[in-house]
């Protein structure tokens, strides 16, 4: 686990116990499967969201999938903006739920809570950064960084052959949704991939080289 990743974890961790220490209103939800999270209420109030557990997708109004979120992450209005929606990929996903001007009033008032929230935010901008950057190489290329990115993060823990497989709620259909490519295209450079030994799959699992 990287140091960032590690400080990061530990910055969520402050951030949400401050939080249910605190006085402001919360929610804790419990998500089936496809559950749709929206991020702004029916009168538009925005919220902060902190996942504790289980893996969500961020998508656009026209259903493209932008991030994804699991646990120790945060889904912040300010970030994605009205624009988006969450959605539960896995079943039993837990989150709390705040109010955004609650949260940023507590902000304002404590320096620690102000730090742990920045961090959150980094978190997320590093990844939308990464993917922006891994989305200017080739086709082939880009969908192995992607799947790569993905497998390693929600299963760091590669067999002893040295393959991560890519958690199974991640469809071919996702991926081929998030790398902005059509599912012929994805299983085209899949194979080519697979010729190369750097992934094994088939109807239903997908592994990578960890090392890519």
């Amino acid at each position: 686990m990287s140091t960032n990743t590690l400080d990061t974890k530990i910055q969520v961790s402050k951030f949400l116990t401050s939080l249910l220490d605190s006085t402001i209103s919360r929610e804790r939800l419990t998500l089936k499967k496809n559950d749709k999270i929206e991020l702004t209420s029916t009168n538009n109030t925005p919220y902060i969201f902190v996942i504790v557990s289980g893996v969500t997708g961020i998508f656009s109004t026209t259903n493209v999938a932008i991030d994804f979120a699991g646990e120790g992450d945060l889904l912040d209005y300010n970030v994605y903006s009205s624009q988006l929606f969450g959605k539960a990929l896995t079943d039993g996903v837990t989150i709390w739920r705040f109010e955004q001007a609650e949260v940023f009033n507590m902000i304002a008032q404590n320096q620690d809570i102000q730090i742990q929230h920045y961090h959150m935010l980094q978190a997320i901008q590093r990844r939308l950064e990464k993917k922006q950057m891994q989305a200017t190489l080739d086709t082939k290329e880009m969908i192995a960084a992607f799947i790569h990115t993905l497998a390693s993060r929600y299963n760091p823990n590669a067999d002893d052959q040295g393959m991560i497989e890519l958690p199974r709620y991640f469809t071919r259909k996702m991926i081929a949704n998030y790398a902005g490519v059509s599912l012929g295209t994805l299983t085209t450079h899949l194979q080519r991939l697979a010729e190369e030994d750097r992934v094994l799959f088939n109807t239903r699992v997908l592994l990578i080289n960890e090392t890519n």
